[in-house]
């Protein structure tokens, strides 16, 4: 549900302009109007030094460790400048080390050597020529032709050095290369004195994270107000030579008593007023329990306008059924519940409403994989069928099978979008007016019409059943051929109606279709899960104990990964079913922008 909203304007004269500001941010329930006026540069290096504070406290997030260092009267600024400076040595030293890592695989061959040494050599009138080649095209001889040593072997190639005298010609099959600058032992060391620095970062950051996190995010949090105020101001209007100041915002509608009793305390003249059709009115959601649980789904699409539904409270069953119906395995659905009951109560207050949705996915499965007769990769069905399991053979008509689960996805795609055209009718009603509903409800009728008829039909009643069913094409035609474009004239009107017939009639059978992803998902779950048990089974052999553990070890790790990608099957499929059939057949448009109150962090 979209929580009701009131717009109200304050004036305020310049003298207490700052201190109403002050007071309003400690009130923290206005969501002030904002003009679209761009940030000045102050303002803006503030954003982007707070976007350097949200990155480091998550980066120092993950290096947190159990040691404490009081940071108490320290200046946050300088040691996050220390953090960036040292995560930009990091990264510089990352670099130095894969050049490095480079340059040692090239002169690795070469083993140690010393540069002095050749250049002694060289000005005595010896002069060392480096050289590569095959191992199938080496020659031993060319050891007794030339004053060659063979420096190492590796990878099917053969690294040699000769001492060439002045004045000797060298002819050899071999490709010459460069002398290397310096050799691998030396690189290595450099490397080692890199690593050994990065690992004192790492030790900086493990050993003083806990205490800089609280600097920083309460700095992290000053900056947010002091942005919050000036964005407020930047937003503010003036009048009477800006002696007078014209605030605007929103304020929820269950909030307004305390608003109005804070402006009269402050003697602020104000306005209220309603919203308009043509005003952007920031969305807050309030639901039940159990929807509200499903609502960052809903916001990683869009939030509604507020001239619309809320779909979360109509979505949230059908993404539970439809996740259930993916993953499919009431085993899989078991561990779900039993994970989120036992850390339910343990995680923080922001963790525990994902593991509450975590706790209604799994139940949502288990009732799946109980009625499929799939329990941790086994056919239920088949092995009660072949006379075991006798203990379940009361729950046997209550299984379907492979067919009959493929005809129930299809059954539960047709409610979910007969259900949206509802609540299209319903969301065009109150946006627009009935008239503009009506081409809606000719298609409701036509459907549902149609569906009884042909479930009623029978020998006796054939007549009486098509008459009905002419009845149902002549009212449904009506409003979908003439009342699809209020106001337009009949013949725009009856265009648009033979387009939108098309359009629907097509767009409905591919919606349809696209429901049968939830048989496909729950079947190759299924088949996954057997075929890991299979492969436990015959790949464990008969010798004792060790049979068993190789049986464990290949169960955890086959039915890890199945339910690994099949829980994000389950998630991504039912998303993309809810934000493309049934948004599209509710007649959602979104576009909503979210409450957000100015207040003090």
């Amino acid at each position: 549900m979209i929580v009701p909203m009131k717009k109200y304007a304050f004036l305020i004269h310049h003298r207490d302009y700052h201190n109403f500001l002050i007071d309003l941010q400690e009130l923290g329930v206005v969501d002030v109007v904002d003009k679209g006026i761009e940030p000045d540069e102050e303002t803006t290096n503030e954003i982007f030094r707070l976007q350097q504070y949200d990155r480091v406290i998550k980066f120092l997030k993950s290096k947190e460790s159990n040691q404490q260092k009081e940071f108490s009267g320290q200046n946050a600024e300088e040691l996050l400048d220390k953090i960036l400076q040292m995560q930009s040595e990091t990264d510089s030293l990352k670099q130095k080390i894969a050049i490095l890592d480079k340059a040692y695989r090239s002169v690795a061959p070469w083993g140690k050597f010393s540069n002095n040494d050749l250049t002694r050599l060289a000005d005595n009138g010896f002069y060392v020529r480096f050289f590569e080649v095959t191992e199938r095209k080496f020659r031993p001889e060319w050891e007794k032709e030339y004053n060659l040593q063979v420096i190492s072997q590796s990878e099917g190639m053969v690294y040699f050095v000769i001492v060439q005298r002045e004045g000797e010609i060298i002819e050899i099959d071999a490709e010459e290369i460069k002398a290397p600058e310096r050799p691998a032992d030396e690189i290595q060391k450099e490397k080692e004195q890199l690593l050994e620095r990065i690992n004192e970062i790492d030790n900086f950051y493990s050993e003083n994270a806990a205490g800089l996190i609280p600097l920083f995010e309460q700095e992290k949090n000053q900056k947010e107000n002091r942005i919050s105020f000036a964005r407020v101001v930047r937003n503010t209007g003036k009048e009477a030579a800006d002696h007078l100041m014209i605030i605007e915002g929103w304020v929820p509608d269950s909030k307004t008593m305390a608003v109005n009793s804070f402006l009269d305390r402050k003697e602020v003249f104000y306005l209220t007023d309603n919203p308009g059709k043509e005003d952007k009115v920031p969305i807050m959601l309030k639901n039940n329990n159990f929807s509200k649980l499903f609502e960052p789904i809903g916001k990683l699409y869009s939030l509604p306008k507020y001239s619309e539904l809320d779909l979360t409270p109509f979505f949230a069953p059908f993404f539970m059924l439809f996740f259930g119906f993916c993953l499919g395995d009431s085993g899989y659905g078991l561990l779900f519940v039993i994970g989120a009951m036992l850390f339910r109560k343990k995680v923080s207050s922001d963790l525990r409403p994902i593991l509450t949705l975590m706790l209604w996915l799994g139940i949502a499965t288990i009732i799946f994989g109980a009625v499929s007769g799939t329990f941790f990769g086994m056919n239920l069905i088949e092995m009660i069928d072949e006379g075991k399991l006798v203990w379940l053979r009361d729950m046997r008509g209550y299984m379907l099978d492979s067919e009959k689960m493929f005809y129930f996805a299809l059954v539960l795609g047709a409610i979910q979008i007969v259900y949206g055209m509802f609540i299209k009718a319903i969301n065009l009603s109150r946006q627009y007016g009935l008239a503009h509903a009506l081409s809606t409800i000719g298609w409701i009728i036509l459907i549902l019409g149609l569906v009884i008829v042909f479930a009623l039909k029978n020998d006796n009643n054939v007549s009486l059943m098509n008459v009905v069913m002419y009845v149902i094409f002549a009212i449904s035609g009506i409003l979908v051929l003439f009342f699809n474009n209020p106001g337009k004239n009949i013949f725009v009107n009856f265009g648009g109606g033979i387009w939108e017939v098309y359009s629907i009639a097509t767009g409905i059978l591919g919606d349809l279709l696209s429901y049968i992803r939830l048989f496909a998902l729950g079947v190759s779950s299924a088949i996954l899960g057997y075929v890991f048990n299979d492969l436990a089974m015959q790949m464990s052999g008969s010798t004792p104990i060790v049979s068993q553990l190789i049986f464990i070890i290949i169960l955890l790790i086959g039915h890890g990964l199945n339910i690994f990608m099949a829980t994000l099957g389950a998630f991504v499929h039912p998303m993309r079913l809810t934000f493309v059939e049934f948004y599209k057949n509710a007649g959602f448009t979104g576009g909503g922008k979210a409450y957000h109150p100015f207040s003090r962090k």
